[in-house]
């Protein structure tokens, strides 16, 4: 209780009170200042000096720089008034980075005091000045700042204003392999259509959260990187709550996608490339009887395209392949009236967590399927398995448990 009571008399003291050094113009002042920084690391000393006649000369980066130095305290004794007026300075003299880091310090405040509304208003001011100055992690930050307060408000209005402004972010869209920035950003965006969702039962925002923990899971990202967005994209497939995000098929896209799947069952598990189970139409293997067969959904494209998008979209660890570790996974799932796949989970695991996560990776990010229909042309739900090898050289396909 007393930091935090200190560190809001920080913070109130440099926005009312305290002249930055952007306004003083006296240098033998912001000398006698910068004397007052006690340097605590000597292998950084000469470093923290060079920042200091940055300073002096009204270097903004050096401020910037100098001032998180006293913010953590990391090579220089902690200093937080020292280090918000530095920031302050450079961010007045609309220094982006050093807008970002002080819009990014108040949102830290704010958290710790939810009522302080000089917290929030401070920190969105500074965060849309970074923006503006082409600071693209602000729009992270200030997304996420929204979210919160909106949250603690029960004000959607904010949740909603954080989802479009992150909906802006460069490439959000775009299947991205290793810009971590857009990575965080698409994860976010999942987040907090998620927590949209629970906080008024928004199908359209479980829709969405499907669609960015979707794109985001499609990277080449490599254990455990993408192990807490697997678990939230599979608790969202679970909610039981129609999906769709893909169009569906013209009907000549679904005719053609339904011819491959006639014929014999398929061979999945053997380490080559399996097909879609289902035996001879209305009959079993050597003649024995058999009822009608049930309905089945159908990849789009077909039983063939399906194997293409497990092999190319299947990530051998690098790990796991430095070590020649290899393994197969069995993943169940059933394809909703809309085509879309929910309550996945691992049927049959390989005893490799690695494996099992990245086999049920593979069938998340699956595109919606075409339903299954009956007689009468009414969609119904059809489970499936799907067996996903890593390192094996081969996946298969079960559906309704006739493959083999």
């Amino acid at each position: 209780m007393q930091m935090r009571t200190r560190l809001i008399s920080v913070v109130m003291s440099v926005l009312f009170f305290l002249p930055t050094f952007a306004q003083n113009i006296n240098t033998d002042s912001i000398k006698a200042e910068m004397d007052k920084i006690e340097i605590t690391n000597q292998g950084m000393k000469q470093v923290i000096e060079n920042y200091k006649k940055g300073v002096i000369k009204g270097d903004l980066e050096s401020m910037n720089l100098l001032g998180l130095e006293c913010m953590s305290g990391k090579y220089v004794k902690k200093d937080l008034e020292m280090g918000l007026r530095l920031l302050d300075s450079a961010a007045k003299q609309n220094h982006a980075e050093a807008q970002y880091n002080l819009g990014s310090y108040y949102y830290i405040f704010w958290l710790g005091q939810r009522d302080n509304d000089s917290y929030f208003s401070q920190g969105v001011k500074w965060l849309k000045k970074a923006v503006k100055g082409g600071e693209n992690r602000a729009i992270v930050n200030l997304s996420r700042f929204y979210n919160e307060y909106g949250k603690y408000k029960k004000e959607p209005a904010y949740v909603d204003g954080g989802i479009k402004l992150l909906e802006t972010y460069p490439n959000i869209s775009q299947v991205s392999q290793k810009d971590e920035q857009v990575l965080n950003a698409q994860a976010l965006l999942g987040t907090i259509c998620l927590g949209k969702w629970r906080m008024d039962n928004d199908t359209i925002a479980l829709r969405d959260a499907k669609k960015w923990y979707r794109l985001l899971l499609k990277s080449e990202m490599e254990f455990p990187n993408y192990t807490p967005y697997i678990d939230s994209l599979q608790a969202v497939l679970s909610m039981g709550v129609p999906m769709r995000i893909d169009p569906m098929p013209t009907a000549e896209e679904i005719e053609a996608s339904k011819q491959p799947a006639a014929g014999m069952g398929g061979f999945g598990g053997f380490g080559g490339r399996g097909f879609p189970g289902g035996g001879m139409p209305g009959g079993a293997p050597g003649g024995a009887p058999q009822g009608p067969r049930p309905a089945q959904a159908t990849f789009p494209g077909g039983s063939m395209q399906m194997q293409q998008f497990i092999r190319n979209n299947t990530n051998y660890p690098d790990d796991l392949k430095s070590r020649k570790v290899s393994g197969r996974a069995t993943i169940a799932f059933t394809v909703d009236t809309d085509g879309a796949i929910i309550n996945p989970k691992i049927s049959a695991g390989s005893d490799v967590f690695i494996i099992d996560k990245e086999a049920l990776r593979t069938i998340l990010v699956m595109p919606d399927w075409i339903p299954a229909e009956n007689e009468d042309g009414t969609p119904v739900q059809a489970q499936h398995t799907a067996n996903v090898g890593i390192g094996t050289g081969g996946s298969g396909m079960g559906g309704m448990g006739f493959g083999f």
